[in-house]
């Protein structure tokens, strides 16, 4: 590989994961190594690519600017490789996925057959419950949930997922068991959200306001409270399924109607979705989760 083409890549990795140290480790190089690299690139296109502080990098516009070409570049020379290389028909590279913390545990947990199928392929996870900027955090594919309005994205349908109310077995025991919807204004309900807007369930078509001794902006800690039996939790189905198999919690007013949440996968319009995303968009339409409970 000529010394351009590694800093080349070099550039990409730093754009993604503007740290030097992380880039180097992954790269099996020094951080002297890394800067030189960075260094030759804006030497040759006689642009500064980032503001470098002690802390940390800030891509420059120039950097989004040439990102953009740089990795249609290398899109085309990997596809030229799985063409015609030693490795012909098997894409690799990096692809940089944005996964809420249920989904992405759901996935992360079914990533051996992609590794198995596809050893040239590396992921990585960026896995936090509210969504990311595609662009600015350089996705190459995101999960929404909800419709899509914008027309910077391509989405694509992937399902529904359906949720579930559920309590740990000791509140039940102390606090009784809601009979209807309307019951649940007088228990602990853990709220998913943050900040001062008021937690909102729409359960029976009809949207009720909710509160409690706890309440987190992610679905993990959420998930954490219930099985600590501080309340009553609306959470994804395929979160607790195995909890309530295993008797750790268990489902509230299962009859009643809560509607699903629409979930996509999404990309940037502005480019081309090179083979490798494309194998790992299949994969999280394959694997996406049916009712599981």
């Amino acid at each position: 590989m000529s010394d351009l083409l590694l800093s080349l890549r070099t550039f990409v990795r730093l754009a993604e994961m503007p740290n030097f140290s992380r880039v180097a480790t992954e790269m099996h190089a020094s951080h002297t190594t890394i800067a030189r690299r960075l260094d030759q690139v804006e030497a040759h296109f006689g642009v500064s690519l980032f503001h470098r502080t002690t802390r940390r990098l800030v891509p420059t516009a120039d950097a989004d600017r040439l990102l953009v070409h740089v990795r249609a570049m290398l899109d085309a020379l990997d596809q030229a490789e799985s063409d015609f290389g030693p490795t012909r028909g098997q894409p690799r590279g990096l692809v940089r996925i944005g996964l809420t913390t249920a989904l992405g545990l759901h996935y992360v947990e079914r990533l051996g057959e992609l590794a198995v199928d596809h050893p040239g392929i590396q992921i990585d996870c960026a896995m936090t419950d509210w969504q990311r900027d595609v662009v600015s955090d350089r996705l190459d594919l995101a999960l929404r949930v909800g419709p899509i309005g914008d027309d910077s994205l391509v989405a694509h349908p992937l399902g529904q997922l359906a949720r579930r109310l559920v309590a740990h077995p000791d509140y039940l025991a102390t606090h009784g068991t809601p009979q209807t919807a309307e019951d649940l204004t007088a228990h602990r309900c853990i709220a998913y959200g943050y900040g001062d807007v008021p937690a909102r369930w729409t359960i029976d078509g009809r949207e009720r306001l909710v509160a409690g001794l706890f309440r987190s902006d992610s679905s993990e800690a959420v998930h954490r409270a219930a099985c600590a039996g501080l309340g009553i939790a609306l959470l994804p189905a395929i979160r607790v399924a195995g909890d309530v198999a295993a008797g750790r919690l268990v489902p509230v007013l299962p009859d009643s109607a809560i509607a699903p949440l629409d979930i996509f996968v999404a990309h940037p319009a502005h480019r081309r979705l090179p083979p490798r995303a494309r194998i790992v968009l299949d994969f999280l339409r394959r694997h996406f989760p049916g009712d599981t409970l």
